[in-house]
């Protein structure tokens, strides 16, 4: 079977089946007290980026929770990672971003609240209740680095502003990668879509040159663990196509097929360059086959 042939017959099949649920990817954004005023507007300001990133990206406000200072207390954080534990099914994918300050005592993390922060280990602890197979948790505080190890899981792609709980001085991690999810320059492949790995190294080479066109030595190492930021779609650079009964499945399939031709690409240097390039030539026709049906029931 050639290759047009085979995408041919997977697009029909897919018009074929019955519509499936839309796999929706939940964001949850806490921005913690800043202790003086330039910072608790630091704070907020860069709250309200991220945000404005998720909505345009989930393409549904509901999809997208905020707290900030004052309102992200210990009890208000806990309320709404139990409220997304019980929300979320393991067909979707969470993103949670954690800005503000943290602190490190030697033995154990702590992101500063109003009010009685919230450490490390309560925190791992809610997020283990999470049931989405797709998980993105950036804590882009200082002394972030301590939990990185902690916070890691299967399916879970864990992100740090520092490489430790000893570098605790205010980070610019969340600056940059605020950025970086509404950066063309962020989007290597030119897919309007941002996976967690593009804005990383988008963000940390903005840190690193911070730094560097200061000529001051750099506090903050930003660090990544977890094998699937090249697949996790953290933000599109354009409004999220509505969903209809018509297209849902449509949209689904698009972002399947995405995500696939972002981990082949991802693995492209393993790999023999016939093989690569047939698999990539087959999703490609795949997408586009996709793409052509949905431009066409949006146009109806």
């Amino acid at each position: 079977m050639s290759v047009r042939w085979a995408g041919v017959v997977a697009a029909a099949a897919l018009l074929a089946a019955p519509a499936a649920a839309r796999a929706e990817l939940y964001y949850l954004i806490v921005a913690g007290i800043g202790g003086q005023p330039k910072y608790d507007e630091q704070f907020a300001a860069q709250a309200e980026r991220l945000a404005a990133a998720a909505r345009r990206t989930a393409g549904n406000p509901a999809l997208v929770d905020v707290l900030v200072g004052e309102e992200a207390t210990r009890d208000a954080v806990r309320e709404r990672l139990e409220a997304l534990a019980a929300r979320v099914q393991p067909a979707d994918s969470v993103a949670i971003f954690l800005i503000g300050h943290g602190s490190h005592d030697g033995e154990r993390y702590k992101l500063n609240l109003a009010g009685p922060d919230l450490d490390g280990e309560e925190l791992a602890q809610l997020f283990a209740g999470l049931k989405a197979r797709n998980q993105l948790i950036v804590n882009a505080t200082s002394a972030s680095g301590a939990v990185l190890d902690a916070w890691a899981a299967d399916g879970r792609t864990v992100i740090t502003a520092t490489r430790s709980g000893a570098e605790r001085n205010a980070t610019r991690f969340a600056e940059h990668w605020a950025a970086a999810l509404s950066s063309e320059a962020a989007d290597i492949n030119k897919n309007g879509t941002l996976t967690a790995q593009e804005a990383f190294d988008f963000a940390s080479r903005a840190v690193a040159d911070s730094f560097e066109s200061q000529g001051t030595l750099a506090t903050e190492h930003p660090q990544l663990v977890g094998d699937a930021a090249a697949r996790f779609n953290v933000a599109r650079l354009t409004e999220r196509p509505a969903a209809t009964p018509a297209t849902a499945a449509l949209v689904a399939e698009v972002e399947r097929l995405e995500g696939e031709i972002d981990a082949l690409r991802a693995r492209r240097e393993g790999m023999e360059a016939g093989v690569y390039m047939e698999e990539l030539q087959k999703l490609l026709v795949e997408l586009a086959l996709v793409q052509r049906q949905l431009d066409a029931a949006g146009a109806e």
